[in-house]
């Protein structure tokens, strides 16, 4: 009985069923839409940023920052299974680590830096969080643009070093720092030209930040690497982690106010027409009541509705707001790696903030519907 009676009160009233509906619809759908545009924009800043390069500089406490940038040979020697050992130390924040031996060479007659390089992955990491750095073969090299401008070398060629062959497999772009003046090439093959098997001079790694403020979570980061690496300190990029904590923070801001306003409009709307539907049935709910309805019956019966109307608006409004998200943001995000699609994991927050939402919108129309006296509705009538 009591689903017939919710079914023929919404086909007399449709046109009011309908318009609930369909700003439920076109509010739920500005929220899914602006959620998944954000999710999907805060990725694409944070592969920006992540792309500019590694944003800590871990070395030895003894030793100096110019000689790293200089790349001369009195930087101190460590054991490379440091970096390891750093990469199983979950809790810290920094990650993508890459081991660093370098020295100044002549190729060809060109003053350059070659580098032995070799990346470390942590446990957690998954193929979708994979290091900018990619590892290089034995007998691989990457170039620089500047390296590889003096050198004359293309991808594909062979690259003598040190009476060694080296197949040039990348040349990267200009950076404008003097990351352009290097050869970089696999670290062991490197360790054994140079006699110093299982040795680096230093550490890269990337401090990720998912909440809270930048400032303290550089703290922590050298407060834990002191603790457990006494001899080693860090040196931050600020540039580089700024822009990514601020590449998150933004998005993050921007979808609470809109949650807000959205959240705001859904309520007038619902508590509008909802307090026009119990003005409009205010004699048949008199009725009802004189009948021997309980009042909580018939409250029961706008509810009831209503939440009908918000899981259904939920729905449509998931799959048109992800719909828009997808086809409009795919041509430009720059994704390598989580896909633009639907979030299907979102839809059950969204039908609960949906009907939490509606809730909230129909108290007052509630409060209004309680307070009906039904004897003076009758004396009306």
């Amino acid at each position: 009985m009591f689903p017939k009676i919710v079914f023929c009160q919404t086909r007399h009233k449709w046109s009011v069923a309908l318009l609930i509906f369909l700003a439920m619809t076109a509010l739920v759908t500005l929220y899914v839409y602006a959620k998944n545009t954000a999710a999907f924009s805060n990725r694409s800043m944070q592969l920006v940023m992540k792309n500019m390069g590694h944003n800590l500089l871990i070395l030895p406490k003894e030793a100096d920052p110019w000689d790293v940038y200089r790349g001369t040979d009195g930087l101190p020697l460590v054991s490379e299974e440091t970096t390891r050992q750093m990469s199983e130390a979950l809790n810290f924040k920094s990650r993508y680590y890459v081991s660093v031996l370098q020295k100044q060479i002549d190729v060809a007659g060109c003053p350059l830096l070659l580098t032995g390089i070799e990346p470390i992955a942590r446990k957690d990491e998954t193929p979708e969080k994979r290091n900018m750095v990619l590892p290089l073969g034995s007998a691989e090299a990457r170039l620089g643009s500047e390296a590889a401008r003096k050198l004359d070398a293309e991808v594909g060629r062979q690259l003598k070093i040190q009476d060694k062959e080296f197949q040039v497999m990348e040349i990267l772009p200009p950076k404008t720092n003097i990351d352009d003046c290097r050869v970089y090439v696999n670290l062991s093959t490197f360790q054994e030209m140079l006699g110093k098997e299982g040795k680096i001079q230093y550490i890269l790694a990337f401090l990720c930040l998912h909440s809270g403020s930048l400032e303290k979570a550089l703290a922590s980061q050298e407060q834990k690497l002191s603790s457990r690496f006494p001899d080693f300190r860090q040196i931050a990029r600020m540039d580089i982690a700024e822009g990514r904590h601020l590449a998150r923070l933004t998005t993050s801001k921007s979808l609470y106010y809109l949650l807000g306003i959205v959240a705001a409009a859904t309520v007038i709307i619902v508590a509008v027409t909802g307090l026009q539907e119990v003005n409009d049935r205010r004699h048949e709910t008199g009725i009802m009541i004189a009948m021997g309805v309980s009042q909580m019956y018939v409250v029961a019966l706008y509810l009831v509705k209503t939440l009908a109307l918000a899981i259904a608006a939920s729905l449509a409004g998931f799959l048109l707001g992800s719909l828009l998200a997808v086809h409009f943001t795919t041509p430009f995000l720059v994704v390598n790696t989580r896909p633009v699609t639907f979030l299907w994991e979102q839809l059950p927050s969204v039908a609960a903030l949906t009907c939490a939402v509606v809730v909230a919108a129909e108290i007052i129309p509630v409060v209004k519907l309680l307070s009906l006296d039904p004897s003076t509705i009758l004396t009306e009538q």
